[in-house]
């Protein structure tokens, strides 16, 4: 039972609860504008700090006790759509961000959903660099070139939603990705691999595209057709194209 349904019950029982009524509706409208101004905040000093604009998506530990004195936040970057995470000291102080090395990912996410997309496939992805020499020295403009260049990293990974079509091969899906590991100086590159039904597609992207992180986990409760992981790297590929030809067709 909801708390305004326990509220109505009660008030028919002792007119008192009027006042309960008004404090719980104080409280709730408090914790809303501590978050607008909290979210301003962050806002702002991500500006300062980065110039543009930017969009806290959403809010996750707060200052306030004795153990928690800062407060996070996932963000957008308004003209670049990079999603990140930020934290930030109760002063407004920027304490840490990875906006930097997300916009490196986010070269290696667009430059895979368009080999996928010349090839046919309707795709969105989240990925990430692992094993770099010293990521937390990555300059706000580093190319992915760069970074692959200076960084060495050992690999990418992260995971890959596609939407379900009858027309997708396992031919086209490696060549998207073989022209994405040449672009990436042969550079690992895996993927957790998730078929999406058509009509589902759309609201499971919306979602998607607005976390900085995710695991296979969050697709527990989605509507999807079919899971695998690909991996390319020097030693090649070791899924067939007639095996990713049945997964694409709901097959196991």
């Amino acid at each position: 039972m909801s708390r305004r349904h326990y509220v109505d019950k009660k008030h028919k029982q002792n007119g008192s609860c009027n006042v309960v009524s008004i404090a719980i509706s104080l409280f709730f409208i408090g914790w809303v504008h501590v978050d607008n101004y909290t979210a301003d905040k962050i806002e702002k000093g991500l500006t300062e700090k980065y110039g543009g604009t930017f969009e806290v998506l959403a809010l996750g530990n707060r200052y306030g006790t004795m153990t928690n004195d800062y407060v996070m936040a996932n963000v957008k970057a308004v003209d670049s759509g990079v999603v990140f995470t930020t934290k930030m000291s109760p002063k407004g102080e920027i304490l840490a961000d990875d906006y930097a090395s997300r916009k490196v990912s986010r070269q290696l996410e667009e430059l895979l959903n368009n080999h996928l997309k010349s090839e046919g496939i309707i795709a969105n992805n989240l990925m990430f660099v692992y094993g770099s020499k010293d990521p937390l020295k990555t300059e706000l403009g580093t190319s992915l070139n760069d970074y692959i260049s200076k960084q060495s990293p050992k690999y990418f990974s992260g995971y890959l939603v596609i939407k379900e079509s009858l027309n997708k091969t396992g031919s086209a899906f490696i060549n998207a990705f073989q022209k994405t590991f040449t672009d990436i100086q042969n550079t690992e590159l895996v993927a957790n691999v998730w078929i999406i039904p058509e009509e589902s597609y759309d609201d499971i992207i919306a979602d998607f595209s607005r976390l900085p992180e995710v695991d296979n986990s969050w697709f527990d409760n989605k509507n999807t057709l079919n899971y695998f992981k690909f991996v390319m790297s020097t030693d090649g590929v070791k899924m067939a194209e007639y095996e990713i030809n049945q997964l694409f067709q709901g097959g196991k």
